[in-house]
């Protein structure tokens, strides 16, 4: 029994030994570390605006050429990017451009485009609803709100919300006694085919409360830039009919300057619970509780992150940087917030895992000729669209002013 006993002991001895040599080759990132990978050209002037990644793939993304009304996929690795040929889709009008489009989650094997059509003469708007594998047209919805501008589809492809601006300022023909925008909202349960718009929601409260860009998450919550008032608007779409009694208008403060902020981009964190503002005129930021509906932070100043020589539109004291499109990445437990800067040719990060304290983490140059594009007053670049792999590490913009697409990687992307 004792030599038993010892042989089992040691036996043991060595088991538990081994267990402690045992090496965890789990891999964790504490930091994004942004760096461009390739820019490709677009047709010149053809304005490379918005761009999506197409949810279900690793490899696919969607932009939206808005000067020559066209679509194009994208196929991206981590190396490189290359373009599909054209979808060249029919606005309907001679005076129409596209302006913005979001991609449905994968439906029956399928990812569907929604194109939102703007009519430069202000007559209402409209939504094309684009297969993406082939570029067919498989519904459109007419009379939706006047210059749409931005839009989402809900998380479970039921629903698109799309943000419709009325922008006065680009549409001198809109009437004086018309205030605002609105909010049209696209009812997609019977299918993309079956599109029909189910309301077009006034936003008219203010002479200049216009719609820019919306966001959803997986609840049903909705979030809606109201630029030139620099609200944001909330509700949800199991509340349908919208009245003014179940849409909240949050209002966001000045910066330390006293500069209004106009909220241009938004997104929603993957968990759906904090929404993220990219704040136009003043060039700064905020995120937001989604359940409490209140702000976590101060308008923090992206400028004061740029490094020195970087380029900045000199000619202003706002609009200095433009934050434009903006969109959110979680990895290792870390929440990260990447913005497109317009006017400084650049795609930067934040970590806002503790949102009130928003930390810098990295910058990298959109664009093909950014070398020479520090000089400009006004950058010949103008990232615009941005949009992020929830996992993969890859992210890309959309450069309208130089007509290009730019392909980016996180730290984890480059094993």
């Amino acid at each position: 029994m004792k030599k038993a006993t010892l042989l089992l002991m040691l036996v043991l001895a060595a088991f538990w030994g081994c267990e402690e040599d045992v090496v965890d080759d789990t891999v964790t990132y504490d930091s994004f570390d942004i760096q461009q990978v390739a820019s490709r050209a677009t047709a010149a002037d053809a304005n490379a605006e918005i761009i999506r990644m197409v949810p279900g793939t690793n490899d696919k993304a969607i932009f939206v050429a808005s000067a020559v009304n066209q679509l194009f996929v994208v196929t991206y690795s981590a190396n490189n990017l290359t373009f599909s040929e054209p979808y060249n889709l029919n606005t309907g009008s001679s005076t129409a451009e596209m302006t913005s489009i979001d991609v449905t989650p994968e439906i029956d094997g399928e990812n569907y485009a929604m194109v939102c059509v703007a009519e430069t003469d202000c007559a209402r708007g409209s939504v094309l609803f684009v297969k993406i594998s082939d570029g067919t047209i498989v519904s459109r919805v007419d009379s939706i709100g006047y210059n749409p501008d931005g839009g989402a589809f809900t998380k479970d492809g039921n629903w698109v919300i799309i943000a419709c601006e009325d922008d006065r300022e680009d549409r001198t023909c809109k009437p004086a006694d018309r205030w605002g925008g609105s909010v049209s909202i696209i009812d997609l349960r019977n299918g993309v085919a079956n599109a029909t718009l189910a309301q077009d929601y006034l936003v008219n409260y203010a002479e200049d409360s216009e719609p820019e860009h919306a966001e959803t998450n997986a609840n049903g919550d909705v979030i809606v830039s109201v630029q030139e008032v620099s609200d944001v608007l909330v509700f949800n779409v199991n509340d349908l009919p919208l009245t003014e009694q179940n849409v909240t208008r949050i209002h966001l403060p000045n910066d330390a300057g006293d500069n209004p902020c106009q909220p241009d981009g938004m997104f929603i964190s993957p968990d759906g619970t904090t929404a993220l503002f990219s704040n136009e005129k003043n060039g700064t930021f905020l995120l937001m509780d989604m359940a409490s509906k209140t702000l976590l932070n101060t308008p923090y100043i992206i400028e004061n992150d740029l490094p020195e020589g970087w380029q900045r539109d000199a000619r202003k004291s706002t609009k200095r940087t433009e934050p434009e499109e903006a969109t959110m990445v979680e990895k290792d437990g870390q929440l990260y917030a990447l913005f497109a800067l317009q006017e400084a040719h650049a795609v930067i990060v934040y970590n806002v895992t503790d949102p009130a304290n928003p930390v810098f983490d990295s910058i990298a140059e959109a664009g093909i000729d950014w070398a020479n594009d520090n000089s400009m007053e006004k950058s010949s670049i103008g990232p615009e669209g941005l949009s992020a792999h929830p996992t993969n590490g890859m992210v890309l913009s959309a450069n309208e002013r130089e007509s290009t697409v730019t392909l980016y990687s996180a730290s984890w992307a480059r094993e």
